[in-house]
């Protein structure tokens, strides 16, 4: 949700500190500040909103020798300039920057205004932030305060943090929200992801969870919980600054959209090598094994497990799907041998670390579908496939849902010891390419829904998974209120909905329900809706609205999910709200 960026060293660190919060801002914030060191003290500014507003704040002619910066998404207190970060300690010793939510934070707040600390925000930060300087006041050193503030936290954090008077250290600590630090020529790094410290850093790490430390202009130091000094493997990603860049595109939405048809191809050169699939055979035989292939997920991501679980039950196992933030209060299991399948695009989502503590700690198999190498879901699991999607920077996720359905297809043919997939996902390939070469016929229906304050998706089996995709995807980026329904459904309740032109787009792709699907179109059609019918070439009839190439009806998502995206981002711009960025929303929930 929240981003952090952190430096010390000899080169522009305000600079570096802003940019790299604009780095961030697709994570999604709602406020932001910097905290920038300088001989004569720490200068904090903060406000409420976007970072260009901060950055024009902030003097550009500081002296500065290390700074911290943080972009917020409130959890605790409106999106004020008192409520954003940074946070100072009652007294001044110490200022810091947080990411995640501290549960007990009531309970410290007490005991610390019994103590006489006076709080001037709502946040659970500046309960942090008066808790170490109450540690330290005691003990008189900045490690044994952190380990004593640790001690007492209960949720998650990622703390970098300054203290006043040393102007050679940012410290840090980790527990269940991200954090990573970077190696630079003559200065150290830190921040939610490696994307701000790219241009800057060489080579990068992950802090784990219960571990702290801290940076200096040349060095790196981190502590496990024992106190025992850690040994981070430092990686560099095979990503380039232009890699990021919109790259001639108006919105990263449309560019990742567009970016479909490559990274199904780069998914098949990682995983298929033209004679066999490259997945490790022992995970293989643990999902031919397991007695219940068991998807947890959220978002986007859980509509991709949606298919997935249809994947799993044409190979006759036993499959089920859950939405992470459920399962992880109610994680029931009834099988003797399940496998867990944990998908989520940035590997750090709160709920699925939860649910992956859960299932650890049951000594269960798992694995984890992610798009970011060394994320927390990647490590913990015990087994981990990468999307190879690259960085998607818009919230509303297109290309990674992408990935997701085409990996767990591969992943099917190789339980199936069937290596067609492969040629089907070429057709799909050439099948996406056609959609994006007619996009601009989109528009005259995207127009349309842009004025409407209801639409309606209907399918039938996988048409029905995407159904809730692309209605997922319409309200994301629109706030047009939009359901996605089971065809079958629209007699049991949903139907009385419906008014006199209404907009209802239906799927079509399966020669097995193409009949029954009309049939409810033509149940809305009687009550005035207008009806919408995105068909597979093979199925068209007269009038239908919309015609997409024929691919294996499994593979149907993978190109009818365009249509959807496309349909969701020209509304979206006949409306011109901010499509990369839509308000209240955070492209990695790293909060519960």
């Amino acid at each position: 949700m929240c981003g952090i960026v952190g430096g010390i060293g000899q080169f522009p660190i305000r600079d570096y500190l802003i940019n790299g919060l604009k780095t961030l801002d697709y994570r999604g914030y709602d406020s932001a500040g910097v905290a920038l060191a300088e001989p004569e003290g720490i200068r904090v500014f903060r406000m409420p909103g976007r970072v260009q507003a901060l950055d024009e704040a902030t003097p550009r002619d500081l002296h500065v020798v290390l700074g911290i910066g943080h972009t917020r998404w409130a959890t605790h207190g409106a999106p004020t300039a008192n409520n954003a970060h940074p946070h100072t300690s009652m007294n001044g010793e110490f200022v810091l920057v947080h990411n995640g939510v501290i549960d007990n934070f009531r309970h410290l707040k007490n005991k610390l205004e019994a103590e006489g600390y006076v709080f001037h925000s709502e946040t659970d930060t500046e309960v942090v932030a008066n808790l170490l300087e109450f540690h330290y006041n005691r003990l008189k050193n900045v490690k044994a305060a952190m380990l004593a503030m640790i001690e007492e936290l209960q949720g998650s954090y990622a703390l970098a943090i300054l203290k006043k008077g040393d102007l050679k250290h940012i410290y840090f600590a980790k527990n269940r929200s991200p954090l990573v630090v970077g190696h630079g020529e003559g200065k150290n790094l830190l921040a939610s992801d490696f994307l701000p410290m790219l241009k800057e850093g060489k080579d990068f790490a992950p802090i784990l969870d219960h571990q702290y430390g801290y940076i200096t202009e040349d060095t790196i130091k981190i502590f496990n919980e024992d106190g025992s000094v850690a040994n981070p493997k430092f990686t560099r990603p095979d990503l380039k600054i232009e890699d990021i860049g919109l790259q001639g595109y108006p919105h990263y939405m449309l560019k990742e959209i567009e970016e479909a048809p490559a990274v199904v191809r780069r998914l098949i050169d990682n995983y298929f090598d033209g004679n066999q699939f490259l997945f490790d055979p022992k995970l293989i035989n643990k999902l031919k094994a397991a007695d219940d292939i068991i998807f947890i997920a959220c978002g986007t991501s859980y509509h991709a497990c949606l298919i997935g679980r249809r994947y799993m039950e044409y190979l006759g196992k036993r499959s089920e799907v859950y939405i992470a933030s459920e399962w992880a209060y109610h994680p029931f299991v009834s099988a003797k041998n399940p496998m867990f399948v944990i998908v989520s695009q940035s590997g750090e989502t709160a709920d699925l670390i939860r649910c992956m503590e859960i299932i650890n700690s049951r000594g269960a198999v798992s694995l984890t579908i992610t798009n970011t190498k060394g994320s927390t879901l990647e490590r913990d699991a015990t087994y981990s496939l990468l999307l190879f999607a690259g960085v998607e920077i818009a919230v509303a996720s297109t290309k990674a849902y992408v990935a997701q359905v085409a990996l767990l297809s591969l992943l099917t043919g190789a339980m199936d010891d069937s290596t067609a997939v492969v040629s089907h996902l070429y057709d799909v390939i050439k099948a996406e390419n056609a959609v994006i070469a007619n996009s601009e016929s989109l528009k005259p229906t995207a127009k349309y829904l842009s004025g409407k304050k209801d639409v309606f998706f209907l399918g039938r089996g996988t048409d029905y998974d995407v159904a809730l995709e692309a209605s997922l995807k319409l309200k994301e980026i629109t706030y047009i209120h939009s359901e996605g329904l089971p065809g079958g459904e629209l007699k049991h309740g949903p139907i009385a909905l419906i008014e006199k032109d209404t907009p209802v787009i239906g799927f079509i792709s399966d020669p097995l329900t193409d009949l029954p699907i009309r049939s409810n179109f033509k149940e809305v059609e009687a009550r005035g809706a207008t009806v919408i019918t995105v068909v597979s070439k093979s199925l068209a009839k007269a009038g239908d609205s919309i015609t997409v190439p024929d691919v294996k009806e499994y593979l149907s998502p993978l190109v009818k999910v365009l249509v959807a995206q496309y349909l969701a981002y020209f509304a979206a711009l006949e409306l011109k709200v901010n499509i990369d960025k839509p308000r209240n929303l955070a492209k990695s929930v790293t909060v519960e």
